[in-house]
Order: structure tokens, then sequence, then C-alpha cells
């Protein structure tokens, strides 16, 4: 048929022409299978767990002498007496998807106060997603990132706003949001380019309108499958499915009906164009009306599914159903489980200790690392210096 299932697919005598989601750096690199994304997540999480350990006990010999009073100059949000390396619970793998989950929320709701477009939410969220397929909570605190995609967002998606009034409004310094979008850069390799849904809806909305489907049904059904892609943005539906199928699904639970007679549309026409190739290849003259020996006529009845060539039409639809349905049951189980707010207080409660001091600007190991650095590229530099005949004046030039 002549529906789009995925062009991981099966080959076909025929060219069929190449989708341009399907020559993108998201078809290549931000695709994967259920089983990978658990594997990738539980990988990241056990060498951020191994990491935190190592640099939790370094920094332990590292943290401030408590005062007369029984005080320590750890920052107030921080508890007065950290437990020992040992004693620290660390998070799970569910933990830190719970924390991005509810940062997915909250970008939600900071691009609707900023009133940013479709565009600049959906890009941001995919960035989220994207960042903590490269990185952990227990590295990164989401909320920190989540700022940093949506402000890089704004300028992806050519929505221009200054860090200062973005910075302001979040009321959070804007070299804190800038600082990291190196970072994120280099965990999104660079590919800033997202493939979104909602296009493939709005094209999706167009061809049902040429292929018999009430334009009544399609105007009701809209607005509740725009609602249902929303929340598959709150999924990782984008990151196992392509935009189309996510589309055709969110449509599909609006309104089951248009769909059905959608794909009988589009089925038909693939049906009519198979034969019109086969039509076209046929040896013309009196020979080809020639039957062989046992032949059926050209009128003869055929029992139902008897022609071979309508099986992998068939085959293709029967495969394309039982992916929408494993996407429609993504959609359904994210509405069915909202984030927990006691749960994620909890989780960033642990947070606190769990994570990777190397990585927190606040911890006095973060700050020794920065000291180290720096001093180690003053003494490269002095070492550069000093090799340099006198009155070299390339040094103008590094």
């Amino acid at each position: 048929m002549a529906v789009q299932l995925d062009q991981t697919a099966t080959s076909t005598s025929r060219r069929e022409p190449v989708q341009l989601y399907h020559q993108s750096s998201q078809y290549r690199n931000w695709r994967f299978s259920k089983e990978q994304l658990d594997k990738i997540r539980q990988d990241l999480n056990e060498q951020a767990v191994e990491r935190a350990q190592q640099a939790q006990t370094e920094s332990t010999g590292d943290r401030p002498a408590a005062t007369a009073d029984g005080s320590t100059s750890e920052p107030p949000s921080q508890p007065a007496t950290p437990p020992a390396p040992a004693d620290i619970e660390y998070l799970s793998v569910a933990d830190e998807q719970l924390l991005v989950a509810y940062y997915l929320q909250q970008a939600v709701g900071l691009c609707g106060a900023f009133k940013f477009p479709e565009m600049v939410t959906a890009t941001a969220l995919s960035y989220l997603k994207r960042f903590y397929l490269r990185n952990t909570a227990m590295d990164y605190h989401p909320k920190d990132i989540m700022l940093t995609c949506v402000f890089l967002a704004t300028k992806t998606e050519n929505f221009a706003i200054s860090i200062d009034t973005f910075a302001a409004k979040v009321k959070v310094l804007p070299a804190d949001i800038l600082a990291l979008e190196f970072l994120v850069s280099q965990s999104l390799h660079f590919e800033y380019k997202v493939h979104h849904a909602h296009l493939a809806l709005s094209g999706l909305v167009l061809d049902m309108q040429t292929t018999g489907v009430p334009s009544s049904s399609i105007a009701s059904a809209l607005p509740r499958a725009q609602a249902f892609l929303r929340a598959a943005r709150l999924s990782p539906a984008e990151l196992v499915y392509a935009p189309s199928q996510i589309a055709l699904a969110c449509m599909r639970i609006a309104d089951r009906s248009a769909v059905e007679t959608w794909l009988a549309a589009k089925g038909k026409g693939a049906s009519e164009q198979k034969e019109e190739r086969e039509a076209r290849r046929a040896p013309a003259g009196p020979t080809s009306a020639v039957k062989k020996e046992g032949e059926e006529g050209e009128g003869a009845p055929r029992a139902r599914g008897e022609d071979k060539g309508d099986e992998p039409q068939q085959l293709e639809q029967d495969v394309l159903l039982r992916l929408l349905d494993e996407v429609q049951g993504m959609i359904q189980e994210q509405q069915r489980n909202p984030v927990d707010k006691d749960k994620v207080r909890e989780v960033d409660r642990r947070l606190k200790w769990a994570r990777n001091p190397e990585k927190d600007p606040k911890s006095a190991l973060y700050k020794k690392r920065k000291a180290e650095e720096e001093a180690a590229r003053e003494e490269k530099d002095r070492a550069k210096m000093a090799k340099r005949p006198q009155n070299d004046d390339a040094s103008v030039f590094d």
C-alpha cells in the first residue's frame, strides 16, 4: 500500500522516493528500539554511580569543618550533616527518568509563559530528552539543562529573545545558562534540526482531505489529535518511532474510523498503481492472451486472499496497525501516569548528595578541579612563552 511505514524497511523491486526524514541525523542517530533505550540508560546510570562514588570518597576530606556551634560553611540549601559516601542512596534509572519527566513538563509551562511558538517548545523537549541519552541527572541537574535547552531552542528555531530578558524572567544568572550551551550542543552532536510529529500531522490532514475522509470528521478529530500529540512529547515516543507514525497514531486515537477510511483509500490507490505497472510490463500482441493449460480464464472468480500480489500489501497493513497500537499504548500510558510531585521532591532531596561533586559548581571538589585546570593552563602558557625567542611578535596571533 502507499502508506509509508518507515524506510528501515524491506527492499522492493522498484525504487521508492526517500523521505527527507530518513536522510536526516535524527533517523540515523536518534532512533532506538525500546530495548536499546533501556540499555543506554542503564549503562549511563551505572557509570554515573561509579564516578560519583569515587568523587564522593575523594571529596570527603575536602568538606568544610564545623564551627564551634556545629554549623558548616556549606550552602544553606544543603543538609548540615552529609551522609558518609557508603550511606548515600544513588539514583536509579527510574529516579532519573522521573526527574527528566518532571522538567519536561516544566519546560512546557515555561515556553507557555513566554508564549513561544510550538516549534520552540517541541525542539526544547527533544533537546532535553536527547541530552539525557548522553548524560545523567547525577552529573547535570535537569533544571539547569532544561533552561539551557529552552534558550538554545529559541535560537535554533529562529525566535530571538535576549539572554538578559530570558534569564531575568527565570531568575537565573545569564552566565549559568550560557555556560551549559556548549555542553548541550556537544551532547546533541551539534545536530540542532528536529523533525516534529506536529508537522507530520499537518501533512496527514491535508492528505486525508483528498481521500474521501469527511471534512467534518477531520475538523472534529484534529484538536483531539493535537492534544494526544502534546502528550506524546512528554514520552519517549520520538526516540522509538518516526514523526509520521506518531502523527497517524494520534489521529487514530482521536478518530479511528477516519484513519481506517484513509488507509483503505491509500491501499486502493496502491493496488491500482500496481496494476498499472504490471500492465505496462505485460507483453503486447495476441500472445499475451494465450493461456497455458489449466490456467484460469480472464473472468474466473478467485477466492478471497488468493491473489498472491495482495499478500505483501495485507502484511504491510498488519505491520502498520501493530505499530500504531504500540505508539498509542505509549501515549496513553503517559497520560495514565502523571508525574508524582511528592516522588520528585524525594528524588531531588537524595540527588543533593548523590550528585557527582565534580560536576556541581557549588562543591569544593568542583572548585578544586577548576583551580587545577587553571593552574595547568597557566603553566602551559608560561612554558610556551619561555621557548620563544626574545622580541618575537608571533604571540599576538596565539
